[in-house]
């Protein structure tokens, strides 16, 4: 079969006549754009269809093997025939012959002699029908085949759970029992989520191919969780250098050697436990592991703080003012808790104008809970900054990378509580750290 016979509708002409069958075939080839299969028994038709199935038939009602009703429900159980339209064609005008053949799912029913102007009208209307479903037909197959390819299942079924359509995935997860909706589902190592959605009496059932989205959600993760790690190996770093560069500025037969040298060697060696209790943090986030709360005496800690950034402060004529006479305690972890407060005041020492200022930090305690304030008056934030000054990567200084504050209000959310920045246009920044009060620690 050439090209031209495989894009021309398919007419078998099934008659045991041999005159009409050789002179209705070739009025039809030269009439028509069928290709036409001149046939002689409904065994040759049978034959036939595997190769070449018909779009129309006209058959003989009275045929040998078989009558041309019987042959028309066998061509539609072939493949590719079962939308198979036909004309029944006969010499005997019996009584609910015609009604029979239009039951049995005949086009038409006409007797011989054959009017011809009438087959040719019904034919080619019948050609056109015929492509139009050949055509819907060659729709569908690519609708089909393009959702066999996407990675989703897709299944529809009606309001008695029969499938009315169904991707090749969806048919395989909804065998395997996947049926479960709202659900992530894991298969041979992808993970989907069922969607069902009902309209009328129709549901559709959507497993949605989560595995690259979460894949990517992972690797930012993975990356952010970098950015971070970065961020916070270079909080203990900064006091350990500022310390050894103070030391190195000093001579030996300073009077204040000694002293310098004590302080600065508990600087650094509480700064080393404090890297090595972050690095272990961050080695343990994967596994969402929680943080353990127990209480943290607040006083001690800021006094911590204040040493660790006691030359920074120096260097920069910041006067850090500690708060007053007072015991308080909040229900934290010691590690995440130093690096809210190192991070806030860090960040307004740097703010700090030439010719030096005031920090100031104060406790408060209300209700339950214990507010920590560090309030500086280093002049404010800029516009974009005070927009949303937890966006990461958006800073003012030189080198930062804008994810202290990030990195702090996540700790402070883990630990229950909330941190958050009051900006005073032309006067500072007020930084407002709040956390469950605890009974001070023993």
């Amino acid at each position: 079969m050439n090209n031209d016979e495989k894009k021309r509708l398919v007419l078998y002409l099934v008659d045991d006549d041999r005159g009409t069958r050789v002179e209705l075939g070739r009025i039809l080839e030269r009439r028509t754009a069928f290709n036409v299969i001149p046939l002689a028994t409904p065994s040759e038709a049978l034959d036939r269809v595997e190769d070449l199935p018909p779009d129309i038939a006209l058959l003989d009602l009275r045929l040998p093997e078989m009558d041309g009703l019987t042959l028309l429900s066998k061509l539609r159980e072939k493949k590719d025939a079962e939308n198979l339209m036909a004309i029944i064609m006969t010499g005997y005008g019996e009584a609910g012959t015609a009604r029979k053949a239009r039951e049995s799912g005949a086009v038409d029913f006409i007797e011989k002699p054959l009017d011809l102007p009438y087959l040719l009208v019904v034919l080619r209307q019948m050609g056109r029908e015929a492509e139009l479903r050949q055509n819907l037909r060659a729709a569908a197959g690519l609708f089909a085949g393009v959702l066999d390819m996407i990675p989703d299942g897709i299944v529809m079924t009606d309001g008695d759970g029969n499938v009315l359509f169904a991707n090749r995935l969806g048919r395989e997860l909804m065998k395997a029992g996947y049926n479960e909706a709202g659900k992530e589902h894991r298969v041979n190592n992808r993970v989907y989520a069922l969607e069902s959605n009902a309209s009328g009496n129709r549901v559709l059932m959507h497993w949605l191919d989560l595995t690259a989205s979460l894949e990517r959600e992972r690797l930012r993760a993975y990356r952010e969780m970098a950015r971070h790690l970065a961020h916070e190996v270079r909080n203990p770093l900064t006091p350990m250098r500022l310390w050894l560069q103070e030391l190195e500025s000093i001579s030996p037969d300073d009077p204040g050697y000694a002293e310098s040298v004590g302080q600065a060697v508990a600087v650094l060696a509480g700064q080393v436990d404090r890297l090595t209790t972050l690095l272990e943090r961050f080695r343990i986030l994967g596994n969402e592991k929680e943080i353990r709360l127990e209480p943290v005496d607040v006083r001690a800690l800021m006094g911590e703080v204040g040493d660790a950034l006691e030359p920074l402060a120096a260097g920069r004529k910041v006067r850090v003012l500690l708060p007053g006479e007072g015991s308080w305690a909040v229900m934290g972890e010691e590690t995440g808790l130093y690096q809210c407060l190192f991070n806030a005041l860090r960040n307004s020492i740097e703010a700090a104008p030439e010719g030096g200022a005031e920090v100031v930090m104060e406790v408060e305690e209300d209700g339950g809970t214990t507010e920590i304030r560090i309030i500086d008056d280093a002049g404010g934030l800029p516009p974009e900054v005070a927009a949303d000054p937890f966006t990461p990567y958006l800073t003012t200084k030189e080198g930062g990378t804008g994810l202290g504050l990030l990195v702090s209000r996540d700790l402070a959310g883990k630990m229950g509580g909330d941190l958050r920045l009051e900006n005073r246009p032309g006067e500072g920044v007020t930084v407002k750290l709040t956390l469950p009060s605890a009974k001070p620690p023993i």
